[in-house]
């Protein structure tokens, strides 16, 4: 996505994007698990340096663990799928309302 230099919304676009791969990735392994990061990059067609940084994140974030045959999805996220869907209306709710604030804001002048 294109964004100005002077755009105030610079860095919530780029960790939207980051964000939507992490989600790409949780959407393969849904489907597919174990799966390694070649596979994952087949899969998402996302450069494996990318696939590496997601995984390494999802890890962190107790979304995924390592195998020997690769990622996996944790019982843990899965059992939590409830409020990760409620997370992410949340974060809707807050985007939208900051969208109606800007355009009021910028309509008035």
């Amino acid at each position: 996505m294109y964004m100005k230099e002077y755009s105030i919304f610079r860095e919530i676009i780029n960790d939207m994007d980051t964000l939507k791969r992490h989600i790409s990735v949780i959407n393969v392994l849904l489907r597919e698990q174990p799966i390694g990061i070649i596979k994952l990059s087949q899969e998402t067609g996302i450069p494996e340096h990318k696939i590496r940084y997601s995984l390494r994140i999802l890890e962190q974030e107790n979304i995924i663990s390592p195998s020997r045959e690769g990622a996996i999805l944790t019982p843990d996220f899965i059992e939590h799928k409830e409020q990760i869907i409620a997370d992410a209306e949340k974060v809707l709710e807050e985007a939208t309302k900051i969208a109606e604030d800007v355009r009021k804001m910028l309509e008035k002048k």
